[in-house]
């Protein structure tokens, strides 16, 4: 059996990539009715699809959210599962209960091995890590631990507990 050349239909996918985004785009804004007249409807549509399609920032974002935003899919939904099985109870009791202790036990070892298996990814961008990572986003963190944003941080805490004090005394 002779082997079938699908080359050609590569002409075809950014077509495909154009039209799935409009699809997505006008069904998402035609069901929240952000813009009301449908004309305004398929125009940002129209425009979003063009500008998803002819750049290449918005391909490359959603090539590397994608993955992400299925793994929380699918761990959000096992965390739902175990919590089914827990029960429904749990969360109308006041305290400390069973499901609520195993419940967070599950959520801490989420958070533990996301770590562990993420780690790479963002060891990087932590303070006193050396080289690697991108170059402007090593900048912005380097910003973000100075003693100035961490000086502004604990001014926003100290005043949203002032803040808190003192609605609470009145």
């Amino acid at each position: 059996m002779a082997p079938v050349d699908l080359s050609g239909i590569s002409i075809f996918l950014p077509l495909l990539s154009f039209l799935l985004v409009f699809v997505i785009v006008f069904v998402v804004l035609n069901k929240t009715k952000v813009i009301e007249q449908k004309f305004w409807e398929l125009l940002v549509a129209f425009l979003v699809a063009i500008v998803f399609v002819s750049a290449v920032g918005p391909r490359e974002y959603v090539l590397a959210i994608v993955p992400w935003f299925s793994v929380l899919l699918l761990s959000m939904f096992f965390l739902l599962l175990i919590a089914g099985f827990v029960g429904s109870d749990f969360l109308k009791s006041t305290g400390p209960t069973i499901g609520k202790v195993v419940i967070g036990l599950l959520v801490l070892m989420f958070v533990i091995s996301a770590v562990v298996v993420f780690s790479n990814y963002f060891a990087p961008y932590l303070p006193g890590s050396v080289g690697g990572g991108d170059p402007t986003a090593s900048r912005f963190f380097n910003w973000l631990y100075s003693g100035r944003v961490a000086g502004a941080i604990l001014l926003l805490v100290v005043a949203g507990a002032a803040s808190w004090i003192l609605a609470k005394s009145k």
